[in-house]
């Protein structure tokens, strides 16, 4: 949230767009590290994945320039996608390791 007030920085730019945009934005954080974690964990903790991870869903959207309608349907994907990898691997998300 703090980076939205500085001007030209992305999160301003969807605070401008409007309040359903940056509720979109906290929403896709969640399955974003829900995926992002798993994927991490499921390499041996490879860091590797992780980046390239981020930097190819970063790229793909400024590549595509995709439109914040778009990003809404994304988040949709984004959190079925995750739902299917919670459910198929319940062991991985819902078991307790002390």
């Amino acid at each position: 949230m703090p980076l939205s007030f500085i001007k030209g920085y992305y999160h301003s730019n969807v605070a401008e767009t409007g309040l359903i945009y940056s509720i979109n934005f906290m929403v896709s954080l969640v399955p974003y590290v829900i995926l992002m974690n798993w994927l991490y964990y499921k390499t041996h903790r490879s860091i590797l994945v992780a980046v390239v991870f981020h930097i190819t869903a970063g790229c793909f959207n400024e590549l595509f320039r995709t439109h914040p309608d778009s990003k809404v349907i994304q988040t949709v994907l984004l959190l079925v996608l995750s739902i299917v990898v919670v459910m198929t691997d319940r062991d991985f998300f819902l078991q307790r390791e002390y």
